[in-house]
């Protein structure tokens, strides 16, 4: 919903699913080509109560927890996740996960 929340309307928000380097795995990435994340921020996109913009949280009605609940989530079930962003241009969060669930 992030990818939505923070394109502008009418951009394209595009999903891949494919295998991952790491076997088993599989990668999914969500690309959109919203406003980016500025460099210095990325390191800290997925702690909890962080925006990049403190605007956000009254006009998009974020609290900054559903990428650290992603992150809690994914990492419980030996996945990693990332985020890979240019600002202005395109942002890419990608996740890896099981390809089966035991």
């Amino acid at each position: 919903s992030n990818a939505i929340k923070y394109s502008n309307e009418g951009s394209l928000v595009r999903i891949f699913v494919e295998k991952a380097e790491e076997p088993g795995f599989v990668l999914i990435k969500v690309i959109d080509n919203g406003r980016g994340i500025p460099q210095e921020f990325l390191a800290k996109v997925f702690d909890r109560f962080q925006q990049v913009e403190k605007s956000d949280e009254k006009i998009l009605k974020g609290t900054g927890l559903g990428l650290a609940i992603c992150k809690a989530v994914i990492e419980e079930h030996g996945g990693k996740i990332g985020v890979d962003s240019k600002q202005s241009q395109e942002t890419c969060f990608w996740f890896t996960v099981k390809e089966k669930i035991s």
